[in-house]
């Protein structure tokens, strides 16, 4: 039974066998860089520097490797603004694999105060969720949230995806909108089989 981020990871890996792994918010490779089972990995982190973690923001980085690089799976933890998550996700497109996935963490929140940005709260999710239900007004792309370990988004590309330059958000959702209509629009399921 999965119950978290990083099992849910390795599942996709095993099943998919997906091999080239990117992870953005490391802060210690303890707790999931090193525990995912791909062969090739990197990570992003400005806070952390090592031969694996790329001492850098996800901006910098992407920079630097669009075109270059790309990678079947990536997982996104990275700063949790809305504005962010977006550039993040955009970015992880142009390097995914045509048969990868994309993982965000943190997409259900449990309170409002713990998504305030600026981070006031001890736990926080960050307005990651705004960003989250606004996945369906992209074109061409899979998506489900499991309802598992605060919210993971699984996001992969479909028959016809041809970029992001289609997409047109029709409005920035608040917590009501949240509370009231979030679950459908992240398609939020039990079933963290994909």
């Amino acid at each position: 039974m999965i119950t978290n981020h990083t099992q849910l990871l390795n599942a996709l890996a095993l099943k998919y066998n997906l091999n080239k792994y990117l992870e953005i918010g490391v802060y210690n490779k303890a707790n999931n860089y090193n525990k995912i089972i791909c062969k090739n990995k990197v990570g992003v982190d400005p806070d952390v520097n090592d031969s694996e973690i790329r001492g850098m923001t996800s901006d910098d980085y992407f920079k630097e490797v669009l075109g270059k690089v790309e990678f079947d799976l990536i997982f996104i933890d990275g700063l949790h603004h809305a504005d962010q998550v977006q550039r993040d996700f955009e970015n992880s497109l142009k390097c995914l694999s045509d048969n990868g996935f994309i993982v965000i963490h943190d997409v259900l929140p449990e309170n409002e105060a713990g998504t305030i940005v600026p981070r006031e709260t001890r736990q926080w999710w960050g307005d990651v969720y705004k960003w989250a239900m606004r996945v369906c007004d992209y074109i061409n792309i899979g998506y489900k949230t499991c309802n598992i370990d605060n919210g993971c988004m699984i996001i992969w590309k479909e028959q016809g995806f041809t970029g992001t330059d289609n997409y047109k958000a029709v409005k920035l959702y608040n917590w009501n909108d949240y509370k009231s209509f979030g679950y459908t629009l992240m398609n939020v399921t039990d079933d963290t089989t994909i």
